[in-house]
C-alpha cells in the first residue's frame, strides 16, 4: 500500500489518494517501464546493427 502511495505522489502530485488515482499511478509506472524496455532494446539493436 505504501508503494502505491509513493507512486501516486510521484505521478499525480497534489491529487487525492483514492483507489482510482492509485490505479492510474500504477498503470503510469508500468507503462513508463514498458516503454523504457522498448527504448533500450531499440538502442541495443541500433548499436549492434549500425
Amino acid at each position: 500500500m505504501g508503494q502505491l502511495v509513493a507512486l501516486t505522489t510521484r505521478w499525480l502530485p497534489g491529487t487525492e489518494l483514492t483507489i482510482e488515482t492509485m490505479g492510474t499511478a500504477k498503470w503510469l509506472e508500468d507503462e513508463h517501464w514498458r516503454r523504457m524496455e522498448i527504448a533500450v532494446a531499440n538502442g541495443i539493436a541500433y548499436a549492434l546493427n549500425g
